[in-house]
């Protein structure tokens, strides 16, 4: 199948979380590229789709949790007369699902759109990065552009301007993630703070999210012990102007890792374990992955993953 260039109204449908629609954004620039003058419609998690208002035209963004797209869902009866007209004037859509989704595919068809296509969202297996599937599965659409690194268009925001000198030389901790499971000690993260904020001089902003509720006390408590800033629940916007300034940022396999790569962080150390780094490590030639040692009786626990490492590391990077 080849999809036509004169293409000018492209719907994506990308229901994923942070750290799966940046890895999305590759294909996305590719597909931007090869439709040129071409508008987008983002539909999936609003408050995500707008990092992206900067980088793609996009020209409506809408929330896949709406009602208006339960008829999607149903195999039988005519799609309401709301989510036609929502789909009248759309050449194209762009369905980002783990696996096909033919009957949703023939749903949106019969709803007005005018072709309906999927794209992985994410491999079902083996070890190849997210990318590499998403540009074979381009290619088969005759989508040839190469694929590059993504990287957000931001635009300046006082807020976080004025927040910090312009010499200030920052190192951005994001100790969480979805699963705890994936998470560095707070002890060793708070060991390398320590020791670089001492012998770099950098200013440390520890970052924090709804999953950190549990800890964010702890946290708070080991910034303050060494006058350090911490940033909980922050909107994504200012959290990405911040990690544009970032000298380093350490943090593991999380969204605001993909997030530190596409605000285009100086250096980004990432630690991931037990997750492949293969598969769903952000892509950049600024980004460093560090993983736990794997000896005869190891897991790929990151409680395996000295902070002298991880020290060592980031040292390299300044």
């Amino acid at each position: 199948m080849c999809l036509s260039k004169s293409i000018k109204n492209i719907l994506v449908w990308h229901q994923g979380a942070l750290g799966d629609l940046l890895l999305a954004g590759p294909a996305l620039v590719a597909l931007r590229h090869h439709f040129a003058g071409a508008r987008f419609i983002g539909v999936g998690q609003p408050h995500l789709w707008r990092l992206l208002a900067g980088t793609l035209p996009l020209n409506a963004v809408w929330n896949g949790g709406e009602a208006v797209w339960a008829g999607l869902f149903q195999e039988h009866g005519a799609p309401s007369a709301t989510l036609q007209e929502r789909l009248a004037d759309v050449d194209l859509v762009l369905v980002f699902t783990p696996r096909p989704r033919q009957a949703f595919l023939r749903r949106l068809a019969q709803a007005g759109a005018g072709q309906a296509v999927w794209l992985p969202s994410f491999p079902e297996g083996g070890t190849d990065p997210v990318a590499v599937v998403q540009g074979r599965r381009l290619r088969e659409l005759g989508i040839k552009e190469a694929l590059a690194p993504f990287r957000l268009r931001l635009e300046p925001g006082g807020e976080t301007d004025t927040e910090f000198a312009p010499d200030d030389r920052i190192l951005a901790l994001a100790p969480g993630s979805g699963s705890v499971g994936k998470n560095w000690p707070l002890s060793c993260y708070y060991a390398v703070a320590r020791d670089l904020a001492w012998e770099a001089g950098l200013k440390v902003v520890w970052l924090a999210g709804p999953a950190e509720a549990p800890v964010l006390p702890y946290i708070r408590g080991l910034a303050a012990a060494q006058e350090q800033v911490v940033w909980a629940n922050q909107p994504l916007e200012r959290l990405a102007r911040l990690l544009a300034r970032a000298q380093v940022y350490l943090g593991g396999d999380s969204g605001i890792t993909h997030l530190a790569a596409a605000a285009g962080a100086r250096r980004v150390v990432a630690l991931f374990g037990p997750t492949d780094p293969r598969v769903w490590a952000p892509w950049g030639e600024q980004v460093t992955v560090l993983t736990p040692p794997k000896g005869p009786g190891q897991d790929a626990s990151l409680a395996n993953l000295t902070a002298a490492a991880v020290l060592a590391e980031v040292r390299r990077s300044l």
